[in-house]
């Protein structure tokens, strides 16, 4: 992967929708090159996938939480495991060092739907603690991690 290839990365970044002419443009290659470094980046997985962002606001989902999780490793994680990943509104799930071992990002339309949530994820076997912050305000978000450029 080239600057040429970052930059289009980038570009991308910022509006997967983009026209290829435009980036062409940008990264001063015929539109044809372009398409050809795009597939070549999902062939490579560094590209995995193009997706939309939603406003929480606008879609009825205005509560954003983040929920730490203490979990007992037995078969009961698989359950857990299951239920994350079927449920739309857990957004992200991660594994992570610390105190906790892992951490949701949930969406919910309200107080009381988060509430049932958390209370559904508390009735799972093997959470032993979870400890739940909501999300006041977004400062930032960057949804693709993107490689610097030399």
């Amino acid at each position: 992967m080239d600057n040429i290839d970052k930059k289009i990365l980038r570009i991308l970044s910022k509006n997967a929708n983009m026209p290829t002419t435009e980036i062409s443009r940008a990264v001063n290659l015929s539109v044809p090159a372009v398409n050809k470094r795009i597939s070549k980046l999902k062939e490579n997985n560094i590209i995995r996938s193009f997706t939309i962002v939603t406003d929480g606001e606008k879609v009825t989902k205005p509560i954003l939480a983040f929920i730490l999780i203490v979990a007992r490793y037995n078969d009961g994680v698989e359950a857990l495991a299951d239920l994350i990943e079927k449920d739309p509104d857990i957004l992200e799930c991660y594994a992570v060092t610390g105190e906790y071992d892992y951490i949701l990002k949930v969406s919910a339309k309200d107080v009381k739907a988060l509430e049932d949530k958390l209370l559904l994820i508390k009735r799972q076997k093997n959470v032993l603690k979870s400890y739940t912050m909501l999300s006041l305000m977004e400062h930032k978000f960057e949804p693709a991690i993107l490689p610097d450029i030399d």
